[in-house]
């Protein structure tokens, strides 16, 4: 039989609601390193919350919206300020509060977050004038 070894990180983990509540700003302190879980690899940063520094894993859709932030190098995210967004999720048949990162200056928007200003472009425009068209 075969099995198979099972790399755990060791350290401080942020908690939701004490370490990190919805809207902080926090900081990334690392370039972060892809730690192998049991359901898959996870990348964890050290991150710097009102309480000190925790490890985070960030999920898919938090890398996707730090890339679209800071860029594809993690080491271009040390010292770079995030915002936490806390969304009520059923997961595993429990609501839970999932945690996603962005840039500090982002926006709720109508399929996620994104820039300031994004929420309008995808908005649109109806013309309720009574003129009628001449093509």
């Amino acid at each position: 039989m075969q099995v198979k070894k099972r790399n755990t990180m060791q350290g401080d983990w942020a908690r939701v609601k004490e370490d990190i509540f919805n809207g902080d700003i926090i900081s990334i302190l690392n370039e972060g390193k892809v730690v192998e879980g049991e359901y898959g690899d996870r990348n964890v940063f050290t991150i710097k919350t009102k309480n000190g520094e925790k490890s985070l894993s960030f999920n898919q859709t938090t890398m996707n919206y730090v890339i679209d932030a800071y860029g594809v190098e993690t080491k271009d995210w040390i010292g770079k300020e995030v915002k936490v967004w806390m969304v009520k999720s059923n997961i595993k048949g429990k609501i839970i509060d999932v945690v996603y990162l962005t840039a500090p200056d982002w926006i709720e928007t109508n399929d996620g977050f994104g820039p300031a200003g994004k929420q309008d472009e995808d908005i649109p425009v109806i013309d309720d004038s009574n003129e009628e068209y001449e093509g």
